[in-house]
């Protein structure tokens, strides 16, 4: 290949670089359309500044200079007159604000519908769904207005300034999904973990009632330690969402909060009662055909299970999720130049 068509090559290839970065903080419809009007116009400015010879990297890199960074081109895109946040800044609160809103107003209406099944629901409690996605989007709103108002130039930490990143293979991208149901799982749990931890557990059909796993006492306690868990999962899976792809960054942010998770959960299980010590007796009552000596090896079971197994599965899950963030992004999350 001689050096003209490698240069050809890379002018090329960093176009589709910058236009894949404008692209993401696009929130219009015709996104197809924007895209090829911006590489024409690329090559428009180029044909200029060259004058009937090729194309340099020099000329290239001036020509991307003179159009800004891709989240502000994006802006010009985008009607901002309609924006509570600024331009710039929109297209990733618009992402956030909708998965977190929908996610947790989706969370509150299941925990409705459990307390209606287990016959503790209010009509009063309705009024929290509405409550909390407005919380969830004051929350989010003045999260990014604040990052505005201080000019902290958030986009950078997802916009590559100083070198294009490549488009990524379609195995480097993480489906908005897969974060999504991450985080709609996460909320849906810790609603349901730390309102009725008491039906976790076994039912009772004779009695109608629920066995419960857990120390409801200790679960309602340890509250905040819980929140704080579930906060960093949060941010974490909100990442993922935003980044959009398998990068360092994401590796890193990964590494952080699954360590900071793994350790609070160590210290959780091995300093507080959270299991129902009570929980063989009790299914005994409900079991009675069960005899002394399979009594004794369901407690042993038991205790051997809440001290052990569980937080060895806590463990694995752990390692198995950081590992396969890491294997990825070194596999196709870095520029083939940098492998």
């Amino acid at each position: 290949m001689d050096n003209q068509e490698y240069n050809q090559e890379y002018i090329q290839d960093q176009i589709n670089r910058y236009v894949y970065q404008v692209s993401r903080f696009l929130v219009v419809k015709n996104k197809e359309d924007i895209e090829k009007e911006i590489r024409t116009l690329i090559d428009d400015m180029l044909e200029t500044r060259c004058q009937g010879h090729s194309a340099a990297k020099e000329d290239l890199s001036a020509v991307l200079t003179e159009l800004g960074k891709p989240s502000s081109l994006a802006a010009k895109y985008n009607d901002s007159k309609r924006y509570l946040i600024g331009p710039e800044l929109f297209p990733t609160y618009l992402r956030v604000v909708k998965a977190v809103v929908i996610i947790v107003a989706a969370a509150v209406l299941l925990s409705n519908l459990v307390s209606l099944v287990t016959g503790d629901f209010l009509w009063e409690n309705l009024s929290g769904i509405v409550g909390a996605a407005l919380s969830a989007f004051a929350m989010v709103t003045l999260g990014f207005a604040f990052v505005e108002w201080k000019g902290l130039n958030i986009e950078d930490i997802f916009e590559e300034t100083k070198q294009l990143p490549p488009v990524p293979v379609r195995k480097a991208r993480i489906p908005r999904s897969d974060p999504i149901v991450g985080m709609i799982f996460s909320l849906i749990f810790i609603i349901l973990f730390l309102t009725v931890p008491q039906y976790f557990g076994v039912w009772d059909a004779g009695s109608n009632e629920f066995v419960s796993i857990f120390n409801v006492v200790v679960i309602r306690s340890l509250a905040l330690l819980f929140v704080i868990e579930f906060t960093v999962s949060f941010i974490k899976e909100i990442f993922r969402l935003v980044e959009g792809r398998y990068t360092i960054r994401l590796m890193v942010v990964t590494i952080l909060c699954n360590a900071v998770n793994l350790l609070l959960m160590v210290y959780i299980l091995r300093t507080f009662p959270i299991w129902n010590q009570n929980f063989p007796d009790q299914l005994m009552t409900i079991f009675h055909s069960m005899d002394a000596d399979g009594l004794i090896e369901l407690k042993l079971s038991w205790t051997f299970f809440t001290q052990h197994v569980f937080l060895w599965i806590i463990i694995f899950g752990n390692v198995i999720e950081t590992l396969t963030c890491v294997v990825k992004t070194l596999i196709y999350g870095l520029d083939p130049k940098e492998k």
